[in-house]
């Protein structure tokens, strides 16, 4: 048995795989490739004979399923949506993924947005190391005190849209704060929120009481829009809007213009309409919003994360156990 795999896989994963099977890994971080053509990824699964795949980025649609023989796909992703599940159901291939690997570096990320603009790190620093903030006397001082001072994250209402895994570990961490804690998911039950010490609120409720908002939902059909104008327009006067989920979720112009007309006094932003985004995008050249090219889910922990729970779940389909996290599990039935 044959493995090819292009995901980023730490070495003792590749070891503990290469005891069961023979392993072709071809990074795609190092080969700088993701397949997007189902052709060409059938070709080199058919070139290498691989009857398992693991990807992370490629794309595996439902041509490169149907014209290879693979008896497993494993997408290291909390959710795989790339790869053709319905194609690889019908044909009896398991498909396993890897929930939540990322959950924690992007509540970090989003921890470190959120003291980054209450406390204006970012200006402050660039203000210090480029000559722009400078005292001349104790009143520059004073000046600089009095603008820059911000303010505590224990003491501001945070708002979390999407209670799921990183929706529930940005909760955890913002208690560490002491911050006053509302949720909307129409998802989960309220008595789970409340047992994570948040309350379980409305999503127009939510926008209106939040000191800083933050968005964690998935990107669904039924999620498109859903920070509407009228629901960013009811934010706080001064408050915080950031967004760690996926840009369709939010309508980009009335975000625009609330951060440029400083009806919100900032914002965080690690996606964007286009990816990978530019310096000339809109939203970089805003002053106030902290911005990161899609990279919260980038750590080298996750790397770490993905090839544990890849690997444990390989070797369990080996050797006729049931894997943990299966996206068709009625192939196991079979």
């Amino acid at each position: 048995m044959k493995a090819y795999i292009t995901a980023s896989f730490a070495s003792y994963g590749l070891e503990a795989l290469g005891r069961h099977m023979e392993i072709v890994h071809e990074d795609w971080r190092q080969t700088k490739h993701i397949y997007l053509d189902a052709g060409a990824l059938a070709q080199r699964i058919n070139a290498i004979g691989a009857d398992v795949l693991i990807v992370e980025a490629d794309f595996v649609l439902d041509e490169a399923i149907a014209q290879t023989r693979l008896q497993l796909i494993g997408s290291c992703r909390g959710d795989p949506n790339n790869v053709a599940i319905a194609r690889a159901t019908e044909m009896g291939i398991p498909v396993l993924y890897t929930p939540a690997r990322n959950a924690d570096a992007v509540a970090d990320l989003t921890i470190g947005f959120m003291l980054a603009l209450l406390r204006n790190i970012y200006t402050v620093n660039q203000g210090l190391k480029s000559g722009a903030l400078t005292f001349r006397s104790i009143a520059d001082y004073l000046t600089a005190y009095e603008r820059y001072g911000g303010f505590e994250l224990g003491g501001r209402v945070v708002g979390v849209v999407g209670f799921g895994a990183i929706g529930r570990r940005v909760v955890q961490r913002c208690r560490a704060f002491g911050a006053p804690l509302l949720v909307y998911d129409p998802f989960v039950d309220p008595a789970d929120v409340a047992e994570a010490g948040a309350d379980a609120v409305g999503l127009d409720d939510l926008m209106r009481r939040s000191d800083i908002v933050t968005l964690h939902c998935p990107d669904v059909p039924e999620n498109r829009g859903l920070i509407s104008a009228e629901r960013i327009a009811a934010m706080k006067p001064g408050s915080y809007f950031l967004n760690l989920a996926r840009s369709a979720i939010v309508d980009d112009d009335a975000l625009y213009e609330a951060l440029r007309s400083g009806h919100l006094a900032g914002g965080a932003l690690d996606v964007f309409a286009q990816e990978p985004v530019r310096s000339d995008n809109r939203f970089v050249q805003l002053p106030n919003v902290l911005v990161a090219p899609h990279l919260g889910g980038a750590t080298r922990d996750v790397v770490d994360h993905q090839t544990r729970m890849m690997v444990e779940d390989v070797v369990a389909w080996l050797e006729g156990r049931r894997p943990r996290y299966v996206a068709n599990p009625q192939v196991l039935a079979r």
